[in-house]
């Protein structure tokens, strides 16, 4: 690699880093699957989806910059971790934010000249747009969509209650009026088979 130009290298940088996004593990996966999916197959999907969305829906977004949103939302993450929305440790969503600032950060030194990427995510994070909400919403809904098509089998790995589910779940869906239509319908079966989707 050292006879290689400062730009390819540069280049090489950013594929390794989107192999390091790949390492990072979701507690979240494909129905009956054996393995929990990654950071870029959720990212994938998200984006495909909210493309999916945006155009059978009709919706009056911006396409580009919400694909934009889906694709780095959580590119934080490969400093920061995955942090569990039902984790028993307080101190791991007390400190997310923190973590995924400081990510940010490292990410922008790492990539100075990728400006636009920074931004995006800063974007996303402050949430001040409707492309940002919308991405938010549907990044919140999706989890549980494919837990129900296992049968609620997550939920039981790990003793969540509809309860926790729907306080979770409601503020940050209803972020985005679109995607809040889905979860009202989604919700509405989640309640009516909530003894088979939980422990309790």
């Amino acid at each position: 690699m050292k006879n290689f130009s400062k730009k390819f290298k540069n280049l090489i940088d950013f594929i390794q880093f989107t192999h390091e996004f790949r390492e990072i593990i979701r507690i979240s996966r494909s129905p009956h699957a054996k393995h929990f999916e990654n950071d870029t197959e959720h990212s994938y999907q998200l984006a495909m989806v909210a493309w999916y969305i945006i155009e059978t829906d009709k919706l009056k977004l911006n396409k580009e910059l919400c694909l934009m949103y889906a694709l780095a939302h959580d590119l934080v993450e490969v400093y920061a971790g995955d942090t569990y929305i039902f984790d028993k440790n307080k101190n791991n969503h007390e400190s997310k934010k923190r973590r995924e600032k400081e990510s940010l950060i490292k990410i922008s030194k790492r990539f100075p000249k990728f400006k636009t990427l920074i931004k995006i995510i800063s974007k996303y994070e402050e949430k001040n747009d409707i492309e940002s909400k919308f991405i938010y919403a549907l990044d919140k809904i999706i989890p549980p969509i494919q837990i129900c098509l296992e049968d609620g089998k997550l939920w039981h790995e790990k003793d969540v209650s509809l309860n926790e589910i729907m306080e979770n779940k409601n503020p940050k869906i209803a972020m985005s009026e679109s995607i809040n239509e889905y979860w009202k319908e989604l919700s509405r079966y989640i309640s009516k088979r909530h003894k088979k989707l939980f422990p309790r």
